[in-house]
């Protein structure tokens, strides 16, 4: 009898992911949806979607967002591709203007590199032995308008280091002006080591910024890359 055997490199890292959450007002529902998907080609795919305003309705508007470019993403299509056919739906499809954020990292497992996409989002933090390095955008969310920019940035990973990505509602917590320096010294201050206790503890000393009231839904994911 003849068989087919086909053999594939395995990738050498993997990605480990931890999520802190709250919404305004300490609601139960957020408008903020994330996700974390294996996707095709040994990649993993994390996501971030703000929708506008807070509670059930910026929470369906995100969620759609995230289905949407789970099923683009899963389908085999570019992530930029994926976000401008996003738009489009977004725009064409509604009489009122509805926009959501969009926050993607797509890691290559085998390569140990990670392209970030940001439609509107806010920064991106990568944390490092001994430093924290940034991420920023300076685009539009989508569905705002029918042709939009996309900011993309390609950086390679060590095993250890970590992706910290937030909603607006965690930075806006932080003093005026220097959200994002402040940031970077709660990174960096954070000693836990598994991804869910990091975003614990960067999401309760963002809050203590604001006498622990959550102003906007809040919502910090971390991801870590390890080398098998």
């Amino acid at each position: 009898e003849y068989g087919t055997i086909a053999c594939m490199e395995g990738a050498k890292f993997q990605t480990l992911q931890g999520v802190a959450r709250i919404g305004k007002g300490l609601e139960e529902i957020s408008g903020d949806t994330f996700l974390m998907k294996d996707l095709p080609g040994g990649r993993k795919g994390v996501a971030l979607s703000d929708g506008m305003g807070s509670g059930e309705e910026a929470f369906r508007d995100s969620t759609m967002v995230v289905e949407m470019l789970e099923e683009l993403l899963e389908a085999g299509f570019p992530v930029e591709t994926a976000v401008q056919m996003m738009n489009t739906a977004l725009v064409i499809g509604r009489e009122e203007v509805k926009f959501c954020t969009l926050d993607v990292c797509l890691f290559d497992l085998y390569r140990g590199s990670c392209e970030f996409v940001k439609a509107g989002a806010a920064a991106t933090f990568i944390k490092k032995k001994d430093k924290v390095e940034k991420i920023v955008s300076t685009t539009l969310p989508i569905g705002v308008i029918q042709n939009i920019e996309i900011d993309r940035e390609v950086c390679d990973l060590e095993s250890g280091d970590y992706v910290v990505m937030v909603t607006d509602g965690v930075l806006d917590a932080l003093p005026t002006d220097c959200e994002e320096e402040t940031m970077k010294e709660i990174i960096l201050d954070v000693q836990e080591s598994a991804p869910r206790e990091i975003s614990r503890g960067i999401l309760e000393r963002v809050l203590s910024y604001s006498d622990y009231r959550a102003r906007d839904d809040m919502t910090v994911l971390v991801a870590s890359v390890v080398r098998k």
